[in-house]
């Protein structure tokens, strides 16, 4: 689903797919590395399944290195022998640093992503020079939508929380995420539904209530039109 966050999110692919980034659609193809900038909305459409390492780079651990990662705009498509070569790099030392103790495991995984962050910054990348994020209202909205999806949430709470017109507020929605408010709300839920159900410690119910579905019939349609089976089965397949 569209999200966003403040630390940038690399991804390297394995097989051709489809990612969305700001609005825009991108093709991808194996050994592609995608980026997606600080604050910037993004999604790799489920109708597009394909392998892929996520590595996401924490802000403020560029930030001490000087690389202000808000204020820089990274192509968002690389296709480069030498960024692939210290991506992999990267990723091998993580694994390393997973599977062994070595007392500066740590440092080398710090000092691999650095490597590999720098050759970027000096090959793919500019000054953002935007004054303000695309679609502010419509980030701060999702933001609010996840603290909040478990309990009742009308649209015009949602608009109210970010100071815009409910009229306006559902048109940005749809342009900046491609969803309905209340589509991407049941989407939400039932993801978050899903993740209990296979937990087996609640009733279908139960699972409902905590979602902020308050009506249980309504929850099990929904459920199955976007899981693609019903709540049942969801927690049946995991016992």
């Amino acid at each position: 689903m569209p999200h966003w966050h403040e630390n940038i999110e690399i991804l390297y692919f394995y097989g051709d797919g489809g990612m969305v980034c700001d609005r825009t659609s991108y093709e991808v193809h194996a050994h592609d590395i995608a980026v997606f900038n600080s604050n910037t909305l993004h999604s790799v459409p489920l109708s597009s399944p394909v392998a892929h390492d996520c590595l996401i780079i924490d802000s403020g651990f560029l930030a001490k290195c000087d690389i202000p990662i808000a204020e820089t705009k990274f192509d968002c498509i690389i296709r480069d022998e030498e960024a692939k070569r210290r991506y992999l790099e990267a990723a091998k030392t993580i694994v390393q640093r997973e599977e062994g103790d070595s007392p500066f495991g740590a440092a080398m995984v710090k000092s691999a992503i650095l490597s590999f962050m720098v050759y970027l910054c000096c090959n793919f990348s500019q000054k953002d020079t935007c004054e303000q994020a695309h679609g502010d209202s419509v980030k701060r909205a999702l933001g609010y939508i996840k603290s909040h999806f478990d309990e009742p949430l009308t649209i015009d709470r949602i608009a109210d929380s970010v100071n815009v017109s409910k009229y306006y507020f559902c048109r940005e929605f749809h342009r900046e995420t491609g969803f309905t408010v209340v589509r991407y709300i049941n989407n939400l839920r039932c993801r978050e539904a899903e993740k209990l159900l296979r937990d087996g410690k609640y009733t279908v119910g139960e699972v409902a209530r905590m979602c902020g579905f308050e009506n249980l019939s309504y929850f099990t349609r929904t459920y199955k039109a976007i899981i693609g089976h019903t709540p049942t089965e969801s927690r049946n397949a995991q016992e």
